[in-house]
């Protein structure tokens, strides 16, 4: 009897891990997705930095990334005036999803600045 209640608890556990994990980064409800967006825009700004500095961005690349960065933040102040939203929230986190995947699709073109 011991045996198969150790089972279940250990399947349980296993259980609430996954669906703990299954939600994506910076998403679902709770007051810490504020947070969540800053740390994308920061690693996002890390990442183009680290392209323009290793020269898997051309400069051109680089400000145009920038650039849109700078326009996410701006949108997130603005948005965050009075508190986000779930819709604002969702757009900002996709575009930052669309910034990303054009960071990386730049990084790894073979276009170099030298």
């Amino acid at each position: 009897m011991k045996k198969i209640l150790l089972a279940i608890a250990a399947v349980a556990s296993l259980g609430a891990a996954a669906s703990a994990s299954a939600a994506p980064y910076g998403y679902g409800p709770g007051p810490g997705n504020g947070v969540a967006i800053d740390q994308r825009i920061a690693d996002i700004n890390t990442r183009i930095d680290r392209g323009a500095r290793d020269g898997s961005l051309s400069v051109r690349e680089a400000r145009n990334l920038r650039g849109q960065l700078d326009g996410v933040r701006r949108l997130e102040v603005r948005y965050g005036r009075d508190g986000l939203d779930g819709r604002e929230r969702a757009e900002l986190n996709g575009r930052l999803d669309r910034l990303s995947y054009q960071v990386r699709g730049d990084r790894h073109d073979g276009e170099r600045r030298w």
